[in-house]
């Protein structure tokens, strides 16, 4: 009797295994190519932050405007449950370096956008990364004070890491968003960006 339980027993392992095995090999559900991995660390007006998340369009890369490949970055800081800041940065050269930063109105740039000499910038926060229920806007302040470096892409993991410190001043007069204050400073900021999503590349005329 006691042979037959362990045999028993032996099968129904086996058994397990064999379902587990099968159920790995199951196909499983596409990855959203939009949703971009995150992490975003610094300091806001004095005060430590980090964040971890995984947001629609939270940065895009196109390989069709320049020889070198851009990006644009929506970083996302979560405020709270329904409250988030993002600081847009549109778009800049993925290689290594440093670019400077230029409110989003202004614009400067050489000539074309494939020999860009600043990084337009600005910020707003939203009732969620990607929602077009914007609450509060920011300008960028210009000055010394901002900066911004690329330190680290790669175009085959579709990463992409980078520092920055920036000075937003809030356009709208109404603080509609609890934490959107006068002035919000950014620094020693660093970010982590993977997954990014490259935009559909036309090989052939259409």
């Amino acid at each position: 009797m006691k042979t037959a339980i362990k045999a028993m027993k032996r099968y129904s392992y086996i058994l397990m295994l064999l379902l587990s095995g099968l159920l790995s090999c199951e196909k499983q559900p596409p990855v959203d190519p939009h949703m971009v991995n995150q992490v975003f660390m610094g300091e806001v007006n004095g005060v430590p932050f980090k964040t971890g998340m995984t947001v629609w369009n939270g940065a895009i890369v196109s390989k069709t405007f320049c020889e070198n490949d851009v990006v644009a970055l929506a970083l996302a800081r979560k405020i709270e449950e329904d409250e988030y800041q993002i600081v847009y940065l549109n778009f800049f050269h993925a290689k290594p370096g440093n670019y400077t930063l230029t409110d989003s109105t202004v614009s400067h740039c050489k000539n074309t956008l494939c020999t860009l000499d600043s990084i337009s910038a600005h910020a707003r926060f939203t009732t969620y990364p990607g929602d077009d229920a914007s609450m509060n806007s920011y300008r960028l302040l210009e000055g010394p004070w901002n900066y911004f470096k690329v330190l680290y892409y790669d175009a085959d993991k579709n990463e992409i890491q980078g520092q920055f410190a920036a000075k937003f001043v809030r356009i709208n007069k109404h603080q509609w968003a609890e934490a959107a204050v006068d002035t919000i400073t950014y620094t020693n900021s660093k970010f982590i960006v993977s997954n990014i999503y490259v935009q559909e590349v036309f090989t052939e005329p259409r």
